[in-house]
């Protein structure tokens, strides 16, 4: 109470009269510090205030945390989890976040991670810890040293220790030398526990007897000397082989199967007496050697030979005569022998034509063509060389009894070239085709004042040296199909001009043109004619694929001969020729208005091909069978040229190509003269033709 606080006064009623009255005493205020400040709480109050806020605290985390429980193999395992957690039952009880944790157990291999605790859910994470290797230690008996496999690999041991096995069923397999292999499985425990296994070991070898006569001889197996017979030898199992050798004496090489337990006594081994070496030499060397007409090989060399017994040996080298000699040797025996080898000669003549000519023999110059040369009687290489010439090469061995003779015919560059170019070759639709090399200067066309001439069989001067095949005969129905599987030439009033073996017929030029191309593909060459959509817009020159004959090939090959040119493909002149083709006689009466009367070929309609007599280069058909498709475009001329056209194509624009030869229709004048000139593009029953090719 304070000063100025003031007591109230009560009114008290007396209890008598009497009582006496309670008078108020003076108030002294106890006596204040003025030295510090008076605490705003207790002690007590900061206590209590402390337990609340922590409390608080806890209830905030308790709502908050969430449970993150380890399930761990094996179950004991110490589980350490980073920051802040709290120790619950069998986890522990963690705020939302990320955490590393660490697994551990002994005999384990720690094994650590981390973890995503999320604000929704408690964690539960399972953890396997992998034990720790084992050990094995292997007791064999009989006690020697071993070699342990696990699971089919050889590992590190000591003393038969082995170290460091990971846990698990394993095949363990113990080798030693001398021994046979013990395998078993056993499951090995981990944790860095030492095992023990017992392994009984059953020898691998057997006892083998060996006797030899005579006695006393090494027995060696591999390389290793066992003993001096007669021996008992101890030898591991397997496909051994056993040396037994004694000198003066033959080393014997005997196999001897041995398997494991099972003892043998081998038969007595008879050692025959060793060979004796004679060391051969021979003057020239390299002479061949038989022995007992064996070869043995070449001079000089080192012959082993059978003791005491008589051996024939015989040298012989190309060029020498023959030297045979009769030796023995002793067992043992060195010895040497020196043979000399007498040449023999014979003689060659080297002619040449041109003359004079420079000869080289075996590499050598040896003289010039024109004489006769003395070689031994062996193999020599004989070239034959002048400048502007190829070398004439030939391998020649002359003979002691007969003078021979070699005959040079050398070739210039071009001659050589073409002797290399096959005169005949085959397509790939199965036609022959011959090589025409022409070197001439003709006129194809006809004069004015020639019967049966028509206007457009104008003079042109040509000259054709370009080389070319061209096919022995027309192409067949056969030929065709192969290109054109499901064509076929129809027929001519009910005749039949479809077999085989007839010229292909009512085709297009294009058609026949396109046969080419196709032709050329399937046989690797570079086609001729450039097609757009299936229609030929053009052709390359310098291509080697096949193609149709020029005119001016055609002319040249069906009317050139010996500078001249035929009028008809059997003459000059009428009547037809016997056997000369197929044109429009008789026997074609009831399909063509007018036939030859004097004439038969047999055939109606067209003929197979080569049923005829072949022209001039060996050709069929050129006059009858079918006319011919040409190459070129068909155009007319306006006289005789004084311009001399070298190797011709023909024109490059034009609507139709020109025909050439007379077919089985004909029988007329006009169309049986090899100058008969037709045109025209569409496929008709009597036009074929024929393929040609230019040389590369």
């Amino acid at each position: 109470m304070t000063a100025k606080e003031a007591v109230p006064v009560r009114d008290y009623e007396p209890a008598h009269e009497d009582a006496s009255v309670i008078l108020p005493i003076g108030f002294t205020p106890a006596p204040v510090s003025t030295g510090g400040r008076k605490l705003l709480l207790t002690p007590r109050a900061i206590a209590v205030t402390s337990c609340l806020f922590l409390g608080a605290v806890l209830l905030v985390y308790l709502l908050v945390a969430r449970s993150l429980i380890f399930e761990t193999t094996p179950s004991d395992a110490d589980v350490s989890v980073s920051g802040f957690a709290l120790p619950l039952g069998d986890g522990h009880l963690v705020l939302p976040g990320h955490y590393s944790y660490t697994v551990s157990a002994t005999g384990y291999l720690p094994q650590s991670g981390d973890v995503e605790v999320s604000r929704d859910s408690n964690s539960r994470h399972a953890v396997k810890l992998e034990r720790l290797p084992g050990h094995l230690q292997v007791i064999a008996e009989p006690r020697v040293p071993v070699r342990i496999l696990v699971n089919g690999t050889e590992v590190e041991s000591a003393d038969g220790l082995a170290n460091s096995i990971p846990a698990g069923r394993k095949r363990i397999t113990i080798l030693s030398e001398r021994y046979l292999p013990f395998s078993k499985e056993i499951e090995i425990e981990g944790l860095d526990n030492t095992q023990t296994l017992t392994a009984s070991l059953r020898p691998a070898w057997a006892n083998i007897y060996i006797t030899s006569n005579p006695p006393g001889a090494t027995v060696s197996v591999e390389g290793t000397v066992l003993g001096t017979t007669p021996l008992t030898a101890e030898l591991v199992q397997g496909d051994r082989v056993v040396d037994i050798s004694l000198p003066q004496y033959k080393t014997v090489q005997l196999p001897v199967p041995v398997t494991a337990g099972v003892d043998q006594t081998l038969t007595t081994v008879d050692l025959a007496a060793a060979d004796g070496t004679l060391r051969v030499v021979s003057t020239p060397p390299g002479a061949s050697v038989t022995v007992d007409g064996e070869y043995r090989g070449q001079t000089p060399m080192d012959l082993e030979l059978a003791s005491n017994s008589r051996h024939q040996l015989r040298f012989f080298m190309d060029g020498y005569n023959t030297v045979e000699r009769a030796v023995d040797v002793n067992a043992g025996d060195l010895r040497d022998m020196s043979v000399t080898l007498t040449a023999v000669f014979g003689q060659v003549s080297i002619s040449s034509s041109p003359s004079d000519a420079q000869v080289f023999i075996d590499g050598k110059l040896a003289g010039v063509a024109g004489q006769t040369f003395t070689l031994p009687t062996r193999s020599h290489n004989i070239t034959v060389r002048k400048q502007g010439y190829e070398d004439y090469q030939t391998t020649i061995v002359p003979s002691s009894k007969l003078k021979q003779s070699v005959r040079a015919v050398l070739l210039t560059g071009e001659q050589s070239r073409w002797s290399n170019v096959p005169a005949e070759i085959t397509h790939g639709a199965g036609g022959k085709m011959l090589l025409m090399r022409p070197d001439a200067q003709f006129t194809m066309g006809s004069s004015r004042r020639e019967q049966g001439r028509r206007a457009n069989e104008v003079l042109r001067k040509i000259s054709l040296t370009r080389p070319f095949y061209v096919g022995v005969t027309e192409v067949t129905n056969r030929e065709y199909r192969r290109f054109q599987r499901m064509h076929s030439s129809s027929h001519a009033n009910g005749v039949s001009l479809d077999n085989d073996n007839l010229p292909v017929v009512n085709v297009s030029w294009n058609d026949a043109a396109l046969f080419c191309n196709w032709l050329s593909a399937r046989d690797g060459l570079k086609e001729v004619y450039r097609a757009e959509r299936g229609r030929v817009v053009g052709f390359d020159s310098n291509a080697n694929g096949y193609r149709l004959l020029t005119e001016a090939e055609w002319a040249w090959a069906a009317r050139y001969e010996r500078g001249s040119m035929r009028k008809f493909p059997w003459g000059d002149s009428l009547p037809v020729g016997k056997n000369s083709g197929n044109y429009a006689d008789t026997s074609a009466g009831q399909i063509v208005p007018a036939v030859l009367r004097t004439y038969t070929d047999r055939y109606a309609a067209t003929a197979p091909v080569a049923s005829y007599n072949a022209n001039q280069f060996g050709l069929y058909d050129f006059g009858g069978n079918v006319s011919e498709w040409i190459h070129d475009l068909y155009t007319i001329g306006t006289g005789l040229s004084l311009k001399l056209e070298e190797n011709p194509v023909g024109p490059k624009d034009g609507d139709y190509h020109v025909v050439r030869g007379s077919s089985w229709k004909h029988a007329g004048l006009t169309e049986l003269r090899l100058s008969y000139r037709d045109y025209g593009a569409e496929a008709r029953d009597d036009i074929g033709f024929r393929l040609a090719r230019w040389v590369d």
